[in-house]
């Protein structure tokens, strides 16, 4: 699957739930995607590291599809999420930027690196995850 069309990519997270926990996509490419991250006004910290959370798994996600390849596999799901909130004395900052890269690529399963920063570059979080990859069948 090719990397798909920025405006395009980025209209599939104008979601209402998304906006109102203030995700939304920045940029996809081979193998990468980040999300941005805005707190929305009336958000207090548990919730706002919720949205960070659900930003981190999107950004896997992009990421992933825009390596697959047609015909060779299909994304199957996340398999897992590991991710850890750095202390931020004063708590996090109000806008959050989360990127994720693919760093393994195998049959079944890809692994992802993914990183929380403050737009000034500050890390805020970490993660690894593992998302499910399925071979298409072949066809005699």
């Amino acid at each position: 699957m090719p990397v798909p069309d920025l405006d395009d990519w980025r209209r599939r997270w104008q979601r209402p739930i998304l906006q109102r926990l203030g995700i939304r996509g920045d940029t996809v490419e081979h193998g990468y995607a980040r999300m941005r991250v805005d707190r929305p006004e009336d958000a207090d910290e548990l919730l706002f590291r919720s949205s960070l959370t659900i930003a981190a798994d999107l950004a896997a996600i992009s990421a992933v599809t825009s390596q697959l390849e047609d015909g060779v596999q299909v994304a199957n799901g996340t398999a897992e999420l590991h991710l850890s909130f750095i202390d931020t004395p004063g708590g996090l900052p109000d806008a959050v930027e989360v990127s994720a890269h693919v760093a393994n690529w195998a049959d079944y399963a890809t692994h992802l690196e993914v990183e929380a920063r403050s737009p000034g570059g500050e890390l805020l979080a970490r993660a690894l995850t593992t998302y499910s990859l399925r071979p298409v069948a072949e066809t005699s």
